[in-house]
């Protein structure tokens, strides 16, 4: 059975379209390192860290999982770091020592253990980019606070406020 001329170079056009538009494919998962380990890597390497707290009953742990720590792009800059996972209610120690307050937090180290930059909440691939260059010095400072967690309370404050203003 042939395949008429016009169906095959739409389906070349749709498949070439696909793949120009699928995120850049890496070595397929993060290298994450244990804390000592990491340290280590970095100090040896002169590798800035990026250094991911979560915990296994935060839901927006697991969406950085399924969409951040997954992408393609953020795997291929990830290479360029020494990166640490932290259990934070393994690590009480360290979630005091770099003063975490909200998971998922990364905290982002120059290569002598200096704090860059942090991420608080929950970003998806594309703005997580953006933080990742800045850590690297190859982009501007982000924006302090668009993570979706902060968009996700706005109904907890507006709800009240509009009660309070009804009762009046």
């Amino acid at each position: 059975m042939r395949m008429p001329r016009a169906l095959g170079a739409l389906l070349l056009v749709l498949g070439t379209a696909a793949v120009l538009q699928a995120p850049a494919a890496g070595s397929g998962a993060i290298a994450w390192h244990d804390y000592d380990a990491g340290m280590n890597l970095s100090r040896e390497g002169g590798l800035p860290v990026m250094m991911d707290f979560s915990t296994d009953w935060c839901s927006w742990c697991k969406e950085m999982d399924k969409d951040t720590w997954s992408d393609g792009r953020v795997i291929n800059r990830s290479e360029r770091f020494s990166c640490i996972k932290v259990d934070g209610d393994d690590r009480g120690d360290l979630v005091s020592k770099y003063k975490i307050d909200g998971y998922p937090t990364t905290v982002f180290l120059d290569p002598d253990g200096t704090e860059k930059h942090r991420v608080v909440g929950y970003l998806g691939p594309d703005d997580f980019i953006r933080d990742q260059d800045f850590a690297l010095g190859k982009g501007p400072k982000p924006a302090a606070s668009r993570g979706t967690c902060a968009l996700a309370l706005l109904p907890l404050l507006v709800v009240p406020a509009i009660i309070v203003l009804r009762r009046r």
